[in-house]
């Protein structure tokens, strides 16, 4: 079963990477209510979640770059989203 090692490995890390960043909401100046801190752990720990995964599993080696920098690219539009909701309050 293709896959099964990087799914395994993918949503292992990001749920604890989510759980993570939902505890570090604390030191997050502002008041967030846990949101921020989740979804950069959502974000932050689903590239390392899914680039640890295609590392692992043998069938998804050669995308390992290509999945990496297809989750880096959306982390670099919370900020926008982020003023855009301070913004609207």
């Amino acid at each position: 079963m293709d896959g099964l090692i990087f799914g395994l490995t993918d949503n292992g890390v990001l749920l604890l990477c989510m759980y993570t960043g939902i505890s570090i909401d604390q030191w997050i100046e502002g008041k967030t209510h846990g949101l921020l801190g989740a979804v950069l752990g959502a974000t932050i720990g689903n590239t390392i979640s899914d680039t640890m995964g295609a590392i692992v599993d043998p069938t998804m080696r050669a995308s390992v770059y290509g999945i990496t920098l297809g989750c880096l690219i959306p982390i670099l539009f919370i900020p926008i989203i982020e003023r855009l909701r301070n913004y609207k309050k």
